[in-house]
Parts: structure tokens; C-alpha cells; sequence
């Protein structure tokens, strides 16, 4: 059974591209379809751990509360000014781009949305 990273990307106008994968994750992680699930979101896709939309919020609250997520990316956060809320949502900062080579190395497929 492989491992799977969830790799968040989507766009600021992308918002039910980025809810779908998240989705998709959380069913994964549920139904134990892979050995392990992680997520990293990535650029403007980090407001989804902001959103006060309930179903989007249920979605983050059941990713952060089982530890799915990995991480978002620090600089992303910092540039939009998000890190303070981000970090109390519960998810660490970190450099994307060191997270998913590691994640990679260490034997995750990476899925993007």
C-alpha cells in the first residue's frame, strides 16, 4: 500500500478545485485507501484554513484535528499575511519546497489539485 501527499496549488480562483482535493484527502485519510495521507498546501490555498464556510471548515477542522496536514507553505503565508492565524488554526510553517522533497524521498506519491 503507497503513501499519498495531497499537494494543494490551486489558485486564488480556484477555490473549489482546492476544496476538492482537501475532500479528497479527508476520505483517503477516513477510509484508510492509502498507508498514509498527508496534505501541503501552497500558495493562495492556504485561506481554505481561514475559511468560515462551514463545510470548507469541517473539511480543515477534521484534516488539522487527525494531524493530515503536513504543513503550508511559510513564505505564502507571510506574504499574505496570514501566518499568525494560520499557526493558531493548528498547521505549521514551512518551506514548501523542503516539505514535499522530503515527503517525496521518504516514499509519498504527490497528487496535485
Amino acid at each position: 500500500m503507497q503513501k499519498a501527499l495531497f499537494y494543494i496549488v490551486a489558485g486564488e480562483n480556484e477555490k473549489e478545485r482546492a476544496v476538492l482535493g482537501l475532500n479528497v484527502a479527508k476520505r483517503s485519510h477516513e477510509f484508510k485507501r492509502f498507508a498514509d495521507v498527508k496534505v501541503i498546501i501552497h500558495g493562495s490555498s492556504q485561506k481554505l484554513l481561514l475559511d468560515e464556510d462551514k463545510s470548507v471548515k469541517e473539511v480543515v477542522d477534521y484534516l488539522i484535528g487527525n494531524r493530515v496536514i503536513d504543513s503550508a507553505c511559510a513564505f505564502v503565508a507571510k506574504k499574505l499575511s496570514i501566518e499568525e492565524k494560520v499557526v493558531s488554526r493548528g498547521v505549521e510553517l514551512k518551506p514548501s519546497g523542503e516539505r514535499l522533497s522530503a515527503l517525496v524521498n521518504d516514499g509519498y506519491i504527490p497528487i496535485t489539485f
